[in-house]
């Protein structure tokens, strides 16, 4: 799923200060190809009453608004945590940064993603949640995102190389023939 470039960083920094139009549209055709796998990944996601019973379940009270020993899970809030993102992310520990990127911001669905991904099917928790782990490596399965992606076959990845290699040469362009000028 990675893809390293180098300069991709400094060339939408550049695009943003000196072309802002070309970034708005290099961003809105990244966006155009993950809005594609976010909607379909929102499809794997059970509703709450395909999971455990238990984990869905909420307790009723004060204490529940304080204290919560392990996430819930709400079907709808894990299909609306679901989303994108094309603006570039913090440097990671080896200093990489993810201009585009699928994220699950709700707890209970981004454990349902991994769950098992290390330990594997054991337990009674990991094999009740139905759905197969997908994806090429360890750190790259799932059950709804990563299925997408691989399902995806490098469509939305080279979507969104083609709409920053384009951006690059139009850029190119423009600072060829404005310091021509």
């Amino acid at each position: 799923m990675p893809v390293e470039l180098e300069g991709a960083v400094q060339l939408r920094v550049a695009l943003k200060r000196f072309a802002p139009d070309l970034s708005k549209e290099t961003q809105s055709q990244m966006a155009a190809a993950l809005k594609t796998v976010t909607t379909v990944a929102r499809g794997y996601v059970p509703n709450d009453g395909q999971v455990l019973s238990g984990w869905s379940k909420t307790s009723s009270g004060a204490d529940n608004l304080v204290y919560r020993p392990f996430p819930k899970f709400n079907s709808m809030q894990a299909k609306a945590g679901i989303t994108y993102s094309t603006s570039p992310s913090k440097p990671n520990k080896n200093g990489f940064v993810a201009l585009a990127r699928i994220i699950n911001k709700s707890a209970g669905g981004a454990i349902y993603e991994t769950a098992g991904r290390k330990s594997g099917i054991t337990g009674k928790f990991t094999p009740n949640l139905g759905g197969d782990l997908v994806g090429t490596t360890q750190k790259l399965r799932g059950r709804a995102m990563f299925r997408t992606w691989q399902e995806d076959q490098g469509r939305a990845k080279g979507a969104i190389l083609k709409a920053i290699f384009k951006s690059k040469e139009e850029f190119d362009i423009k600072v060829k023939a404005h310091s021509n000028g």
